[in-house]
């Protein structure tokens, strides 16, 4: 897995910008120009460009004006100064002002001050709702929860409910805990939370998670954890921290930074001190010329751009319900080679049915579902819950005690005092079983009482109707080795192989060998991601390069051990994630090619001479807004597969 980067967020209460090139706790021009001493300001350089700077007054004037509307970028400059940090915006938009105003060049020096603080409000404006478009999630947490007592509903914070409380959602609201619906029905959008459009009815009995939206039915439930543990906090978690793992773009960037802004004063001292030898100009030229190079120097574009481009791609995955765990991950999902599937729960529903009860001679198909179905009363593996299902009769739960799960095996239990065993053929020939020879057709579960084997079931799992669909796009995206790891027998796992067009099926496998398979599977070139149901598979989601839980957001494991997590169970997702990952990288390199290149091209004018500051600074805050820009484009990238 890929390791874990400082935690460098994008906080909503934090710099307005961003931007790693300030100086202050605020905005890299200090906090946003008010409206007196701007609206005086303007006042005093329109009255300053009337009077003329010949005068005393005008000269006053255009003084007064700078003061007012450039006060806080110079308080910023000096400030960075005092704290060892003075290559930033704030003291180059100093220097280059300032240098201009001694050299008698007024009405330039305010006009560039004044038009360096409106692009910086614009930029603020920009960077903001670019922010809120995707931190949406952050502002779902409910004020207030109907908690059900004795018959009257009480609204209690939801960091007061436990688990276990009932309690009631109302039409128009949001559901604020994970939970059971006990009572009512309704119709949810999950679209926040999974980033499904189509609405989902729900009944007594259907799981909901925190951030749906109720319909219009008032719905009672039954919470199953507390707020901290719920899915909407552990997505607002998950996309809090997300900024904090950079990316390696990111990192190089930082490096390039602390390289390309120190060269370019240093270009700046040099024209200022070579021009008047090589062209036979003024020294007052040479420094001019030198002004626009520190003007437009500052990497702050690149600085600011770059993060929000991978900020929104993480963003609008989220929108689709896919949790990445830091710009990082986003970066990696595009080098992705070869992708390994877990199969049940991944590429198949994982709801089992139970087709066909084979009890042996002298047992009856009611005594031996009885026998199975009460030793998987309390299991977790989705077969045993289908056993469980498939007993039609009364079950006796404290009939049932010393019950042991073992992990890709079976069960074992005793059932009114007697030891019963279900699972696999093996996990019952390890335990001394007789069993006759031969290969298994589909899933097959075998059970046995006080060392006697009374049957088998066969049960069936149905392909999810997306998987297919998935596994054609991630060839159509580049990734050349598709292969398929199962718990099931080979005809089983061969069947949903085939079915799905996958290169490599492997079946039989214990959680140690798919961590096996997936370590021998790593690619030369390219990255390997893992993408299982975030339980059995944990070992496997945390040595793959990108490990992806499907449907794992209420698992701690899946959370813990997964780089990607994937709201809901559908495998289009996987290549959902790939595409953003694709469009976030030609995005950035957009932004990389359209700024350095504007930089380039005003530089070299204003060293000819044919570019003003003005030019200079529109050319550092348009290009940055016209970055930003950019950057939003991925909200508008077809995912419609």
């Amino acid at each position: 897995m890929s390791t874990d980067h400082p935690h460098e967020h994008f906080p909503e209460e934090a710099s307005c910008c961003s931007r790693s090139c300030c100086s202050g706790s605020r905005c890299c021009s200090g906090d946003a120009i008010g409206p007196v001493p701007a609206v005086l300001g303007i006042a005093l350089f329109i009255s300053a460009l009337a009077a003329g700077g010949d005068s005393w007054a005008g000269m006053a004037a255009y003084v007064g004006a700078y003061l007012l509307i450039g006060w806080d970028v110079l308080k910023a400059a000096f400030l960075g100064l005092m704290h060892g940090r003075a290559i930033n915006e704030n003291f180059l938009m100093s220097i280059a002002s300032l240098g201009a105003m001694f050299l008698g060049d007024y009405s330039e020096a305010v006009g560039v001050m004044l038009f360096y603080r409106v692009g910086e409000y614009l930029q603020e404006r920009a960077v903001g709702s670019s922010r809120r478009s995707v931190s949406e999630l952050m502002n779902m947490r409910p004020e207030a929860v109907h908690v059900k007592k004795a018959g009257a509903v009480d609204d209690v914070p939801p960091s007061e409910v436990l688990p276990g409380s009932l309690i009631e959602v109302r039409p128009g609201e949001r559901v604020p805990l994970d939970g059971m619906v006990t009572g009512g029905c309704s119709v949810l959008d999950t679209s926040a939370m999974t980033g499904e459009s189509l609405p989902v009815e729900a009944g007594s009995g259907s799981t909901v998670l925190a951030g749906y939206i109720n319909g219009q039915g008032v719905l009672e439930v039954r919470t199953e954890r507390d707020w901290r543990h719920s899915a909407l906090a552990r997505v607002q978690e998950l996309v809090e921290a997300a900024s904090g793992r950079k990316s390696p773009l990111e990192g190089r960037l930082s490096s390039f930074s602390r390289i390309y802004t120190p060269l370019v004063i240093s270009m700046a001292v040099l024209v200022c001190l070579l021009y008047p030898f090589v062209t036979g100009g003024s020294w007052a030229d040479g420094v001019f010329r030198a002004l626009v190079l520190l003007v437009i120097s500052c990497p702050c574009a690149l600085v600011l751009s770059i993060p929000l481009g991978f900020f929104a791609g993480i963003g609008r995955a989220a929108r689709q319900g896919i949790l990445l765990k830091g710009s990082n991950y986003l970066d990696a999902l595009r080098k992705v080679k070869t992708v390994v599937f877990d199969k049940t729960g991944t590429l198949t529903e994982g709801v089992f049915s139970v087709d066909e009860v084979l009890p042996r001679d002298g047992v009856s198909p009611e005594e031996l579902l009885y026998w199975a179905a009460h030793a998987e009363l309390s299991a977790s593996h989705p077969l045993g819950r289908s056993i469980v299902e498939a007993y039609k009769g009364t079950l006796f739960p404290d009939r049932v005690t010393e019950l042991v799960e073992v992990t890709g095996g079976g069960v074992s239990a005793r059932v009114e005092g007697k030891l019963v065993l279900v699972g696999k053929k093996a996990f019952l020939q390890e335990n001394g079983i007789g069993m006759e020879a031969g290969e298994d057709r589909g899933v097959t579960v075998y059970a046995a009482l006080d060392g006697i084997l009374l049957g088998c079931l066969r049960l069936s799992d149905r392909v999810k109707p997306g998987a297919e669909h998935a596994v054609r796009k991630l060839r159509e995206l580049g990734v050349s080795n598709l292969v398929m790891l199962t718990g099931d027998s080979s005809s089983s796992g061969a069947e949903v192989g085939l079915e799905l067009g996958m290169d490599e099926v492997f079946c039989g496998l214990m959680p140690a060998d798919k961590l096996e398979h997936v370590r021998r599977l790593k690619p030369e070139t390219g990255l390997l991601a893992f993408v299982g149901d975030g339980m059995n598979d944990a070992p496997s989601l945390a040595a793959a390069d990108i490990g992806i839980a499907m449907g794992g957001v209420g698992s701690d494991t899946a959370l813990q051990a997964a780089d990607v997590v994937v709201m809901k169970g559908d495998p289009l997702a996987v290549p959902q994630g790939l595409v953003l990952s694709q469009a976030t990288e030609r995005i950035i390199v957009q932004n990389i090619v359209l700024i350095l290149g504007v930089k380039i091209l005003v530089m070299v004018l204003g060293i000819l001479g044919l570019a003003g500051m003005w030019a200079a600074v529109m050319a550092d805050v348009g290009v940055c807004l016209l970055a930003v820009g950019n950057s939003m484009r991925i909200f508008r990238v077809k995912l419609d597969m």
